[in-house]
């Protein structure tokens, strides 16, 4: 599993460098939301720790300023396609539930960042 998740740790943070300068880049996306992953594919019955408390300095993160939604939004699309990871609808909606947390930004099925 650590190998699993330092293999797409690295993976992403080549995407991220491609993907366009923000106030952070995906790496750091990344590196809060992996750990959700297992999570949202089914492979755990819940969220991990780590996994809602990088949701809680993702959310911090989208506060920085207007296109902090819009760019970790980004960033988890193209970490799903990067990890051809289809994430399940239910799991993405109970997320929230499970973590005890309201998101500031989306994440979906089928994700338009740039509607945000």
């Amino acid at each position: 599993m650590s190998l699993l998740f330092a293999c797409i740790t690295v993976l992403f943070w080549v995407i991220g460098s491609a993907v366009g300068q923000s106030s952070y880049d995906c790496s750091e996306v990344a590196d809060n939301f992996i750990p959700c992953v297992t999570y949202l594919v089914e492979l755990e019955s819940r969220p991990a720790d780590r996994c809602c408390s990088g949701l809680q300095v993702l959310n911090q993160m989208a506060k920085i300023n207007d296109k902090g939604p819009r760019n970790i939004c980004q960033c988890i699309e193209d970490l799903a396609y990067t990890m051809n990871a289809p994430y399940v609808a239910s799991r993405i909606q109970s997320l929230s539930r499970e973590c005890h947390i309201h998101f500031s930004f989306p994440i979906s099925i089928a994700m338009d960042c740039y509607r945000i």
